[in-house]
């Protein structure tokens, strides 16, 4: 009977077949790290943009009367949470309005609405078991968060929302001086590590990647879009 000749990789197949390998990793491994800040900074920027849509829902559906959107940075965590308040503490808000002095309330000054002082009557960040608010958080340390020429401190900011419009209020990075900011960067966190932002001709600085807007008014009209650098910013 005739033996079988058995034979294995030479030394140099085996060398060329790593090269190979090792060229294609390489060439695969950028694509695949801008795919992973993509997905990462995508999925964030959806989470935020469901926490607004669904408070601004629940006050549309008469479930509250008064709602508030807050975002705040605690060490290396963005703190994004709803809270709801019911028609009776809303009237009283609205019915108490001058003080011992003669003056208007905070709650009848657009600037100072929407301040941190309210009382709620659901808040997202400790009523876990009511689906209708919500808190969410968010890594700092792999995604940026800020509004244009700031980042989120751990005053954060606010926004209020009534029914048809009229009590809406902004507080905190999203009030400056008198006008509302009605816009929030999201993005892969930055080599310098500040929170997102915009440059010259409303585009992200050069270091700034996967950057998405959220966007939003009294009435709501809650959009979230992507800067793409050939084509500007893009629905999603």
């Amino acid at each position: 009977m005739q033996e079988k000749k058995i034979k294995g990789f030479s030394l140099l197949e085996l060398i060329v077949v790593v090269s190979i390998i090792g060229i294609l990793s390489a060439i695969s491994f950028q694509p695949f790290m801008s795919w992973r800040g993509d997905r990462a900074a995508r999925i964030e920027a959806q989470n935020i943009t469901s926490v607004i849509k669904d408070i601004f829902s629940q006050v549309q559906r008469g479930q509250y009367s008064f709602v508030q959107f807050e975002i705040q940075k605690i060490n290396n965590e963005y703190l994004i949470s709803s809270n709801g308040m019911f028609i009776d503490r809303f009237t009283g808000y609205v019915r108490d309005k001058y003080n011992a002095s003669d003056q208007l309330n905070d709650f009848h000054k657009f600037t100072t609405r929407c301040s941190d002082t309210l009382t709620w009557d659901h808040v997202g960040e400790v009523d876990e078991n009511i689906l209708t608010v919500n808190q969410i958080s968010v890594d700092a340390t792999k995604i940026g968060i800020g509004v244009e020429g700031s980042d989120v401190s751990s005053d954060g900011g606010r926004v209020c929302f009534s029914k048809d419009g009229t009590y809406y209020s902004p507080g905190g990075i999203f009030l400056s001086g008198s006008t509302p900011v009605e816009r929030l960067f999201i993005c892969t966190v930055r080599s310098s590590g500040t929170g997102c932002s915009l440059g010259v001709n409303n585009e992200p600085p050069s270091d700034q990647k996967n950057t998405f807007a959220l966007e939003w008014s009294r009435f709501g009209n809650i959009s979230l879009k992507k800067y793409s650098e050939s084509n500007g910013w893009i629905e999603q």
